[in-house]
């Protein structure tokens, strides 16, 4: 069996990382403008209002999570290599956006953010389209929507805006430092003191400021990390606007568990809210019977057994009722099996092998040869505007 397998997250189950992915580094503003390119047409200003500073993880509290932003990896505050290889000493390099425009802007901290972006041909003020904000996996870039997904194909009625995550320390039990977005400093405010969730913010705001995204059709998809990124972003801003006055309406994402449990079982501090935030915003999860974030809690025992060692609350089932008690009414889960078809039911047996293969197979129906789930994806985004 030929399978795709993503290399971003190849390199984690084999003990790597890579905070570089992509191509040059081009379209670069160091004020908080945000540039295109090739044509290097300037959009409006990307920057948050927060003067965040990002540190290593610290200590924890029952209302952010940890007590700061994760910290960059940097040359003062290097990243450790897994496999051994040198350590990661700068912030993830730009990706390539084979099949997109590439922007880029800087944040609050002075940071350059990338992202890359389709849009509509005809999109404007008399003319506004849906956007998407995707947000990739560990280790990843946000070349994954092209290189890993056909979104930039089946939603060519949308704004699809792919965001480049960071080099960052990550506080998990499994070492992974390397290319994440931030889900475990939760400062959900406006504006949010978290790196990830003010450059979405802003994001956001600068796209709709230029005319031609429906400001009632905002959403946000991801996979993996990302997926956990997309859940908390979506919760955070669908009933509170960005500093811009925008909202999300929906999210729909692949491989996804409680974005708001701790770091690790050890922890002496707990960093999982309590409470948790409550939010009427529709969510769909899209998951395999068999995978590393885990279908059931039987099946994250069995995966213990293989001396694989998930993040607390990676599992699909559980979440999707902490979902429905603890946050709001309308999660709705989509379970499908190995060759990309509708279950009913978590796999009775799940090796860590078979789970690795699911978890990087885009429900897209290439990888697996099954039905494309994508287009629920987009349906169910497209059915549920403000």
């Amino acid at each position: 069996l030929e399978v795709a397998m993503r290399p971003w997250f190849l390199l984690m189950l084999l003990g790597g990382c890579s905070a570089n992915s992509g191509g040059d580094e081009t379209a670069v503003e160091t004020t908080s403008s945000v540039t295109r390119s090739p044509s290097g047409a300037t959009s409006s200003a990307t920057s948050s209002a927060t003067g965040s500073t990002s540190t290593s993880a610290s200590g924890c509290n029952p209302q952010t999570g940890l007590d700061a932003p994760l910290g960059v990896c940097s040359a003062d505050d290097p990243c450790t290599q897994t496999s051994g290889g040198e350590p990661i000493t700068e912030d993830a390099a730009a990706p390539s956006c084979p099949d997109g425009v590439l922007e880029s802007g800087t944040d609050a901290d002075g940071a350059v953010r990338y992202r890359c972006r389709t849009s509509p041909d005809d999109a404007g003020p008399e003319q506004p389209y849906p956007l998407v904000l995707f947000f990739h996996g560990s280790f990843g870039s946000a070349d994954d929507v092209y290189d890993y997904t056909s979104l930039p194909a089946k939603a060519a009625d949308f704004h699809l805006v792919s965001i480049h995550g960071r080099a960052l320390h990550w506080p998990t039990a499994d070492p992974r430092d390397g290319a994440h977005h931030d889900i475990y400093f939760r400062d959900l405010g406006v504006p949010s003191a978290n790196p990830d969730v003010a450059h979405a913010d802003a994001v956001i705001d600068a796209l709709v400021a230029e005319g031609g995204v429906d400001p009632d059709r905002i959403f946000v998809s991801g996979w993996s990390n990302g997926a956990h990124f997309a859940q908390l972003y979506a919760i955070a801003r669908h009933e509170t606007p960005t500093p811009g006055g925008n909202r999300v309406a929906a999210a729909a994402v692949y491989s996804a568990a409680d974005p708001f449990h701790d770091t690790r079982a050890d922890d002496a501090t707990s960093c999982q809210l309590d409470p948790y935030p409550t939010s009427d915003v529709p969510i769909l999860v899209v998951s395999r019977v068999c995978d590393l974030i885990a279908c059931d809690e039987a099946q994250a025992s069995e995966l213990a057994e293989e001396d694989y060692v998930p993040a607390p609350g990676a599992v699909v089932e559980t979440w999707m009722s902490d979902l429905s008690e603890r946050v709001g009414p309308n999660g709705e889960w989509l379970l499908i099996d190995g060759w990309g078809e509708v279950a009913s039911e978590c796999a009775g047996w799940c090796s860590l092998e078979l789970a690795t293969i699911n978890h990087v197979r885009w429900p897209d129906g290439v990888a697996d040869g099954g039905s494309d789930h994508q287009i629920a994806m987009l349906d169910f985004l497209w059915a549920r505007p403000l």
